[in-house]
């Protein structure tokens, strides 16, 4: 045995019964008695506490539990709501060690400072002879500070080249409160950090399928994750503007016929979103000039928008709400996406994992997508589901996020929205 892997998808009155039967069905594909490490995807219709003494008591006593409430879970055999999904590894090539952190909204650095910091250095005997590292970043999707959860974490890995990859908890959508969770624990306003300490790298990539249509525009007025203007103008007007003659043609909605509210208007705000073309130097305290250039060198690209949901708008004047903080200074375009154009982006980045392997099998993988493409795709997200397996013919689980984390790709910064991130284990 080298690496296996596991998946596993329930429903029930009870959360405990739900884990448990979702866990029985993943170890079916592990031969050892215990895995070595279970995340869990968890709708908030079910009571996480007992969800986690429910995989406990099937999955055993060691292994490492992690894992969040999401908006949505599937596997490779299909999606869910309302579901318990699991994914289970088992390996003698890799080692895995988990942390978690609270009061991620009153004191981020702090947060993720801890976080870090308990988990092995490289220096530690307990990854000896496993010199390849890769962090899962799960955190509280509600906190608004997804990028700049990404950026400290980076930063606190002390300059080790580490793959970070991850995503924003959900509560199908319902935009109240979400959770994370680490063997017996459950928090919210927190993050829960993986090593994955391995003997060979892991494949891990980003993809989004957003195409810009609108020439450079400079956000000059934002407060948090709300923009009031860009080039100087209402932002909701300068993107009004900017899609005006595309969503008559694709679409047949007239733009200057939107109601606040209506189905049309978030329809739109899900097709024509914000990709960061370039962004003012982070505001994170402390930062060093490597994650500075580290994070310039990967904006400034033709092809590597970071997008930016503006979902919370619900007015057809003034600003845009976005997911997560905008600052003053980013230069962005209007993107479009269509349903095809999704699904594309999701065989690119399935597609490339696998390549990463170089001929290598692949045991499993989990995916992080966010919960604004199943809002595209609607009734096709299966589609996105089955161009996955095709692509890495090999089990995985994954969750509909908040905002995904992918920091291995060098034509993107570290957070993002309306993508998909694949990390990929080797047999």
């Amino acid at each position: 045995m080298t690496t296996e892997f596991g998946t596993g998808q329930a429903t029930g009155d009870a959360g405990d019964a739900a884990a448990m039967d979702a866990i029985r069905e993943a170890m079916t594909d592990i031969s050892a008695d215990e895995p070595d490490f279970c995340q869990i995807f968890c709708s908030p219709t079910y009571d996480y506490d007992a969800v986690l003494w429910g995989a406990r008591s099937v999955i055993g006593s060691e292994p490492e539990i992690v894992g969040c409430s999401s908006s949505g879970e599937f596997i490779e055999s299909g999606s869910g709501n309302g579901t318990v999904t699991v994914g289970v590894v088992s390996s003698d090539s890799m080692r895995f060690f988990s942390s978690i952190s609270t009061e991620l909204g009153d004191d981020p650095e702090r947060c993720l400072f801890e976080a870090v910091h308990d988990l092995p250095a490289k220096e530690d005997p307990a990854v000896d002879g496993y010199p390849h590292r890769t962090v899962i970043n799960l955190h509280d999707g509600m906190a608004g500070i997804g990028n700049k959860v990404t950026r400290l974490t980076e930063q606190y890995l002390d300059g080790e080249d580490t793959p970070v990859v991850g995503g924003s908890a959900g509560d199908d959508l319902q935009l109240q409160e979400t959770h994370v969770f680490r063997n017996g624990r459950v928090e919210t306003d927190a993050v829960v950090l993986v090593l994955i300490a391995s003997e060979d790298p892991l494949p891990v990539t980003v993809n989004h399928g957003h195409e810009p249509i609108s020439e450079p525009m400079t956000v000059t007025r934002a407060e948090g994750s709300t923009v009031y203007e860009l080039d100087g103008r209402p932002a909701f007007e300068a993107w009004r503007d900017a899609i005006r003659e595309d969503a008559m043609e694709t679409y047949d909605i007239d733009v200057d016929e939107l109601q606040a509210g209506s189905d049309d208007l978030v329809l739109l705000l899900g097709r024509y979103e914000l990709g960061i073309e370039s962004e003012p130097e982070a505001d994170t305290d402390g930062l060093a000039s490597r994650i500075k250039s580290f994070i310039e060198s990967k904006l400034i690209s033709t092809k590597g928008y970071n997008i930016r949901w503006p979902g919370h708008t619900t007015d057809t004047e003034g600003p845009l709400d976005f997911a997560v903080a905008v600052s003053e200074g980013t230069e962005v375009r209007v993107t479009h996406s269509n349903k095809s154009d999704q699904v594309y982006a999701v065989r690119n980045a399935a597609t490339n994992a696998v390549n990463e392997l170089g001929g290598g099998n692949v045991a499993g993988g989990f995916v992080y997508d966010c919960a604004c493409r199943a809002m595209i795709l609607g009734d096709d997200f299966d589609d996105a589901v089955d161009t996955i397996h095709s692509a890495i013919d090999a089990p995985f689980a994954g969750f509909e996020t908040y905002g995904e984390v992918c920091s291995a790709d060098e034509d993107y910064t570290g957070y993002h929205n309306t993508s998909s991130v694949i990390l990929l284990f080797p047999e």
